[in-house]
C-alpha cells in the first residue's frame, strides 16, 4: 500500500501503523497529507503508474461496496487514445464505487469532502485510486487542487470530476444569497448547472473531457445503468459558457436516453402503496443517512453542499448583454441617443 504514494514523509513502516490503526478506528487519517497544498507531496508519476496496475482489482472490490446491480452500456465508438478528463453526474454516495467502475479507465477524483474522507475508510480506498482531496473552504487548497490535476493530466493519468458540484436530490425553492447565486438546486433536473472548471482544465490542456451518466433505478431492485459520451475537445478560443452549454445538453440527453430505455413505468403501477413524492422522500433520507459518521456527529447537510457555488457564482462573470441592459430599456430621445454609441459607451 504505501509504495502507491512515494513522495510520503514519514518512514514506510510509520504509514503501515498508522494504516493498521486507521483500519481499527475505522479513519484514514494516514492519508491527511492529501491536504498539503504541495503537489510534489500529494502525488507522484510512480504513484499514477501503479494505480493504473491495481485498478481492475481495486473495481471490483468497489462493486462489493454498494447494494447497487451496475450495468454498462455498451461504448459506441471508441475514444481517442491519450489521457482524459471524465466528467459525471452526482447523485449519492454510491457515485464514487460505481462511477469508477462506469468511467472504465483508472482516474484521479476531485473529491471535496474532507470528513467523509479521513473520518471513514473510504479515504483509504480513494487514496488507492487516486484522489485530489479538496478543501473547498480554503482558497489555497482550490488552487493548489487546480495544479493537482494539470500535473496528473501532465504525467499521463486521467481526471475525474462531478461538476455538478453536490448532490442532485434536493429542491429548496432558494435562492443562495451569500454567494450571489440564482436557484440553480432543482430535483426536477436531469443535470445540475455545472461548473465551468472543468471545461477549464480541458481548454489549458488539450485533453478532451469525456461525459458518462449514471442513471440509477429502484423499481423491482436496485440498479445502476452507466453510458459512457464520446471525446469532447474544447478549442483554445472557444467560449467556455457556451461550450459548458453544449456538454450540459450532451448529457441531459445521454441521461434521458438512459431513462427511456431502462426506467419507463406507468405512474398507476408505481403508487399502489405510497406516492412517488412519499417514496422519493424516503429514499432521499435514506442515501443522506448513509453518510452519517456517529463518531464525529457528522451528518450530510445538502444546503451546505449547495454552497460549493459554481464557477460562475464563486468567479462572477457579468455578460455584455447584462452590463448594457438599462441602456437597451432607455427610451430613444435627443438626451439618451449618445448613450446607445458602442464608441463612447464601450459595448462591445
Amino acid at each position: 500500500m504505501p509504495m502507491l504514494n512515494d513522495r510520503i514523509k514519514p518512514s514506510k513502516w510509520g504509514i503501515i501503523v498508522k494504516i493498521i490503526k486507521d483500519l481499527k478506528n475505522g479513519t484514514s487519517h494516514s492519508v491527511d497529507f492529501l491536504l498539503s497544498n504541495n503537489v510534489e507531496e500529494t502525488l507522484s508519476k510512480k504513484g499514477i503508474k501503479i494505480r493504473k496496475l491495481i485498478s481492475p482489482i481495486l473495481k471490483r472490490v468497489y462493486l462489493t461496496q454498494t447494494k447497487y446491480k451496475l450495468i454498462k452500456e455498451k461504448d459506441t465508438m471508441k475514444l481517442s487514445k491519450g489521457n482524459k478528463i471524465f466528467v459525471t453526474n452526482h447523485r449519492q454516495a454510491d457515485d464514487i464505487v460505481l462511477g469508477a467502475n462506469a468511467i472504465k479507465n483508472n482516474s484521479y477524483v476531485l473529491f471535496g469532502n474532507p470528513d467523509l474522507t479521513l473520518e471513514t475508510t473510504n479515504g483509504l480506498g480513494l487514496w488507492a485510486n487516486g484522489i485530489i482531496l479538496l478543501n473547498r473552504d480554503n482558497k489555497e487548497n482550490r488552487k493548489a487542487s487546480y495544479n493537482k490535476m494539470k500535473y496528473v493530466l501532465e504525467n499521463g493519468g486521467n481526471i475525474w470530476l462531478f461538476p455538478e458540484g453536490y448532490w442532485n436530490l434536493d429542491d429548496n425553492g432558494l435562492s443562495d444569497e451569500r454567494h450571489g447565486s440564482d436557484d440553480h438546486n432543482s430535483e426536477n433536473w436531469l443535470i445540475q448547472d455545472i461548473n465551468i472548471g472543468s471545461l477549464k482544465l480541458a481548454q489549458e490542456t488539450g485533453v478532451p473531457i469525456v461525459p458518462t451518466i449514471m442513471h440509477y433505478d429502484e423499481v423491482n431492485g436496485r440498479k445502476c445503468y452507466s453510458k459512457r459520451g464520446k471525446d469532447f475537445y474544447i478549442g483554445k478560443d472557444d467560449d467556455l459558457f457556451k461550450k459548458k452549454d453544449e456538454l450540459l445538453e450532451i448529457m441531459n440527453t445521454m441521461y434521458y436516453e438512459l431513462m427511456e430505455k431502462y426506467s419507463t413505468y406507468k405512474r398507476a403501477d408505481l403508487e399502489k402503496e405510497k406516492t412517488l413524492k412519499e417514496q422519493w422522500e424516503e429514499l432521499k433520507q435514506e442515501l443522506i443517512r448513509a453518510c452519517d459518521i456517529p463518531s464525529i456527529n457528522y451528518k450530510l447537510d445538502l444546503q451546505n453542499e449547495k454552497l460549493i457555488g459554481k464557477a460562475k457564482v464563486a468567479n462572477p462573470v457579468v455578460t455584455n448583454e447584462e452590463a448594457f441592459k438599462h441602456i437597451d430599456e432607455l427610451e430613444p430621445n435627443h438626451k439618451t441617443a449618445f448613450l446607445k454609441s458602442k464608441r463612447l459607451s464601450g459595448r462591445r
